[in-house]
C-alpha cells in the first residue's frame, strides 16, 4: 500500500467515524429533546431547537477534508459559519460608521 492510499483510507475511516458520531449525537439529541429544557417549569422550551446546533457534522467533515487536502474549499457553509460571517461584517460596518461619524463631527 502506498502512502497516498494509506491517507485516502485514513480519511475515509475518519469520515465514517463522523457518521457514527452523527448517529450517536442524533440519538442523544432525541433523548435530550425530551428531557433538557430551559425556562420555567410552566413554560419549558427545548434547549436546542435544531439538530445542527447540537452537532455540526458538516463542519467536522470540512475539518477532516481540509486536513488531508490543503486546497479543499468547503462547498457547504454551515449555519454557524454564516452567522459568524454576518457578525464580523456587522462589526466591520459599525466601525466604519463610527469612523465616518468622528470625521464628520470634527
Amino acid at each position: 500500500m502506498t502512502i497516498s492510499e494509506y491517507y485516502t483510507r485514513l480519511e475515509a475511516y475518519q469520515l465514517k467515524q463522523v457518521d457514527i458520531q452523527k448517529n450517536l449525537a442524533l440519538q442523544s439529541w432525541f433523548n435530550q429533546s425530551v428531557q433538557a429544557t430551559t425556562g420555567s417549569s410552566k413554560n419549558p422550551k427545548p434547549k436546542y431547537t435544531k439538530f445542527d446546533k447540537f452537532f455540526d457534522a458538516v463542519s467536522q467533515e470540512n475539518k477532516i477534508r481540509s486536513f488531508f487536502d490543503p486546497d479543499y474549499k468547503p462547498a457547504i457553509v454551515t449555519e454557524n459559519d454564516k452567522q459568524e460571517q454576518q457578525a464580523k461584517l456587522f462589526v466591520k460596518r459599525q466601525r466604519e460608521w463610527e469612523a465616518i461619524q468622528k470625521k464628520g463631527g470634527k
